[in-house]
């Protein structure tokens, strides 16, 4: 009897394991839009290669991009006042406004859904609309 109930209970557990991460959205564009502005004002470039879309990256391989991105002058944003102002979420895109700097300094963010993860498409300082994604962003 013991073991019969044991069993149940393992069964149980392992069911409710597994619709919970089917269940389970992943991060949330705003997620990836902040966590791309501090990879960004911090020069975590391998974390940016990982959060941008394989159509941005046109092919290229991660050690070039990170060379190509390393050389380029840096804007001037601390990672610690990057917040979300707004989110434009449109099926399978996305469009956040992040607050960047002490001063008022603002980025837009057009991010995709690719196989249930968002990934970022464009980053762009400075303000524009926030009132839909970008219409290239496919």
């Amino acid at each position: 009897m013991t073991i019969a109930v044991v069993l149940t209970l393992v069964v149980a557990l392992g069911l409710s394991v597994i619709v919970a991460v089917a269940r389970d959205r992943g991060a949330t564009p705003t997620d990836v839009a902040i966590g791309y502005g501090r990879a960004l004002a911090s020069r975590d470039f391998d974390a940016l290669y990982r959060m941008t879309d394989a159509e941005v990256l046109h092919g290229r391989n991660r050690p070039a991009w990170i060379a190509e991105r390393a050389a380029q002058p840096s804007a001037a944003m601390l990672p610690s006042s990057i917040a979300a102002q707004s989110t434009v979420e449109t099926g399978a895109q996305a469009r956040v406004a992040l607050a960047v700097g002490a001063e008022g300094a603002t980025a837009v963010v057009d991010l995709v859904l690719r196989e249930r993860i968002w990934v970022v498409a464009a980053f762009t300082l400075g303000s524009e609309s926030i009132t839909a994604p970008r219409d290239q962003v496919q």
